[in-house]
């Protein structure tokens, strides 16, 4: 987590260099996070990103497209998909509802 917390707006940070943060192979850090989390490696990344976009949105921390690059999307757009199967509501449903 911390690996993933200290790039977390870094988009380019990847498995690869998940992987070479926890010392461990891409086999090894996908057997394991599967048995801690039932998430891939790349799903973990984006499961962190998107908990702290949450963080951001209801702190008001800034517009969508800004928390979208602050936790690591390059692309609003698919940070609000990533968002809404995350969570079951866009980001803009999201802020609307904790003003």
């Amino acid at each position: 987590m911390e690996a993933v917390e200290k790039n977390i707006d870094n988009e380019k940070f990847s498995v690869e260099d998940l992987a070479q943060e926890a010392c461990l192979s891409k086999t090894h850090l996908n057997r394991k996070l599967k048995a801690l989390t039932d998430l891939s490696p790349a799903e973990f990344v984006r499961y962190i990103r998107l908990q702290r976009a949450k963080e951001l949105l209801e702190g008001n921390a800034g517009t969508i497209a800004d928390i979208a690059y602050q936790v690591g999307f390059s692309s609003p757009k698919y940070f609000s998909t990533c968002f809404h199967e995350r969570f079951g509501y866009s980001p803009s449903e999201f802020k609307g509802n904790n003003k």
